[in-house]
């Protein structure tokens, strides 16, 4: 039986704009056989150049670059060339961040701590086509799809319960949860449980947000 020849390396573009984290990228990647660095830029100029230039399989993108956000770079590339996949590597932790990445095109997000092995890992699977998202920030960004930053308050109130939504205007009319649950024949316990909830659910941490929320939604409906 005969062995499949070996799969091409996947060519990478880095831009970032610090020298010293592309020296550090090269560094790492540049010894692998299945990877092959064949280009980098400090710039988005330079970098949407490049990648017009040199049709990389995949682009390390910084979101934070001197001339132009990252994601506006990514928007650029993809525009130019739908087969090229972008690969998010920064410092940024805010789940927001990856939800805008996405919007933007890119088909993975990764943080600039993950280990050699786990940065090749995912260049891979980008190239692949498949989805990588650094995976100390999954659980935010499933939280985030659930409750989209531009939801408008009726739409994160749709995602409630009948019985969550009446213990909520009681909340928004300023009781207890003590008479919250007088009202609604409810221990307080239950009441606490179920705004625990509500709380994950719109994804807020105060009883003033919540209260705030509501006033805004009963105003559309």
């Amino acid at each position: 039986m005969n062995t499949p020849p070996p799969l091409p390396p996947v060519r990478v573009l880095m831009i970032d704009d610090s020298s010293i984290i592309r020296l550090g990228l090269r560094a790492a990647l540049e010894d692998r056989s299945d990877i092959e660095i064949v280009g980098e830029a400090g710039t988005a100029a330079e970098g949407i150049a490049a990648a017009q230039k040199l049709q990389p399989d995949v682009v390390l993108l910084d979101l934070r670059l001197p001339d132009q956000p990252g994601l506006a770079v990514c928007r650029e590339i993809l525009k130019r060339r739908s087969s090229t996949r972008v690969l998010i590597l920064t410092s940024a932790t805010d789940e927001r961040n990856v939800h805008d990445a996405v919007a933007a095109g890119a088909q993975g997000y990764l943080l600039k701590e993950s280990d050699t092995a786990s940065l090749a890992g995912a260049i891979r699977q980008v190239a692949s086509g498949h989805s990588v998202i650094d995976p100390s920030l999954t659980d935010h960004v499933l939280k985030l799809m659930k409750n989209p930053p531009d939801a408008r308050p009726i739409e994160k109130l749709a995602l409630l319960s009948g019985q969550e939504r009446k213990v909520l205007a009681l909340l928004a009319e300023g009781l207890t949860n003590k008479e919250i649950g007088e009202r609604l024949n409810l221990t307080e316990k239950t009441v606490k449980n179920y705004l625990a909830t509500v709380f994950d659910k719109l994804g807020i941490a105060r009883r003033a947000q919540a209260a705030a929320l509501y006033t805004q939604a009963q105003g559309r409906l």
